[in-house]
């Protein structure tokens, strides 16, 4: 069994800049997920796999 030691405890756990590290994984990921999906729907709509319709119900 460990001996339990009293300097280790959990919030000695806790990592520098734990948010800001987050965020700047997160965000450049994101934009980048946006930009491929942007560009993969305008490459679907240019060989007229998707073309999306536009509804004109306001009659």
């Amino acid at each position: 069994e460990l001996p339990l030691n009293p300097l280790f405890t959990i919030d000695s756990l806790q990592t520098p800049f734990g948010l800001l590290r987050v965020f700047s994984v997160v965000i450049p990921f994101l934009y980048v997920g946006t930009q491929i999906s942007k560009n993969f729907a305008a490459l679907l709509e240019e060989h007229d796999i998707f073309v999306p319709e536009d509804d004109d119900d306001d009659d």
